[in-house]
């Protein structure tokens, strides 16, 4: 039998928001887990919420615009360009998809936890 979690009636709002996504975007092939990141680009690593050790990057995928990056744009027809900082910086919270192979993990957002 598979337990479906419920979608929390109690609580903060971002424990809230965690416990309805789990709920609604439930997936009995993987979880939702809270992270912190441990070590910023190029040397990423995060650590799962009661987990000991930390990941390596060649274990996570990730959105490449959280990373440090650049953007050419045309703003009234004049070329510019726009440079976005690092985003997932040492000790910033996120959220992760962990599949049940546990061969991989998807780093989905920044957190507001």
């Amino acid at each position: 039998m598979v337990f479906k979690p419920e979608i929390p009636r109690e609580g903060s709002g971002p424990s809230r928001i965690v416990g309805l996504i789990r709920a609604v975007g439930y997936n009995s092939g993987g979880t939702l887990k809270a992270a912190t990141v441990t070590g910023e680009y190029p040397n990423f690593s995060i650590l799962l919420d009661g987990d000991t050790v930390d990941i390596p990057d060649s274990f996570i995928v990730c959105n490449p615009q959280l990373f440090p990056h650049t953007e050419t744009v045309k703003i009234n027809g004049q070329p510019a360009t726009i440079e976005y900082p690092q985003k997932l910086v040492e000790g910033a919270r996120v959220l992760v998809f962990e599949p049940e192979h546990q061969q991989q993990l998807y780093v989905l957002s920044l957190s507001d936890e």
